[in-house]
């Protein structure tokens, strides 16, 4: 039976991610899907979170959402002979823009938002909900189905500082087997051009993109992301 683990996005909840383990259950018949929460993560300890995280996944393919695609990339360069597949949702090489990588999130809007979860969470936390479903066609609605996790402001704050500081570029571009980028076009978190980008660090991993989604993919678009990952993975078992 082959495993495989759902990691949401951060601030969210294990049950933001159950339509697409439904749909994957759906689609892919002798597997095991598994939906864990982001732990709480810091700077100063991420070595050490990453190696307690990893003990908490059956080895199998890790699949995730925004800052949990990126983890799932440091798992993965980390513990290969565990974590050889990995699939990501709306997850940038680097969510924060740098020098040589532009297609991200500016460095004065990371900034902006960072002070303003400092000083009012619960007011940015609801703005933040906006973005997420900013892009769909019903976006009220669907920021309104979004469950933040149990994590309290202070621990959040430690998790937004990591997703500003992670560079996944060399490990996306010398991955073990080739991985799976799930995008919308419609994201207003990660710039449409970041597809491109990242096809661009590993010509065998692939990039797909849906036209009219936007960050809250495991939501609004669970059956087309398991169809996606149902025939990646089913490729590479070809």
């Amino acid at each position: 039976m082959k495993n495989i683990t759902l990691l949401p996005g951060w601030a969210l909840a294990p049950q933001n991610m159950q339509p697409l383990r439904e749909a994957l259950l759906e689609r892919l018949s002798d597997i095991n899907v598994d939906i864990l929460p982001l732990p709480a993560i810091q700077l100063s300890s991420l070595e050490t979170d990453l190696s307690s995280l990893a003990q908490r996944i059956r080895p199998g393919v890790l699949i995730g959402w925004s800052l949990g695609g990126m983890l799932a990339v440091q798992l993965h360069r980390r513990f290969p002979e565990h974590f050889g597949q990995v699939a990501t949702l709306a997850a940038n090489a680097c969510f924060v823009e740098r020098k040589s990588w532009a297609a991200a999130m500016p460095t004065e809007t990371f900034k902006a938002f960072y002070n303003d979860y400092r000083e009012a969470p619960e007011k940015t936390l609801k703005r933040f909900g906006l973005l997420v479903a900013q892009g769909s066609a019903d976006a009220r609605q669907l920021a309104k189905q979004l469950t933040w996790d149990n994590q309290d402001p202070e621990q959040r704050l430690h998790g937004l500082a990591v997703l500003g500081m992670l560079d996944n570029r060399v490990a996306l571009s010398k991955p073990t087997q080739p991985m799976l980028h799930c995008l919308g076009a419609q994201d207003a978190l990660l710039p449409e051009a970041a597809a491109q980008d990242l096809a661009m660090l590993h010509e065998g991993s692939r990039v797909a993109i849906h036209s009219h989604a936007s960050h809250a993919l495991p939501l609004e678009q669970p059956l087309w992301l398991a169809e996606e990952i149902a025939g990646w993975l089913e490729r590479q078992h070809a």
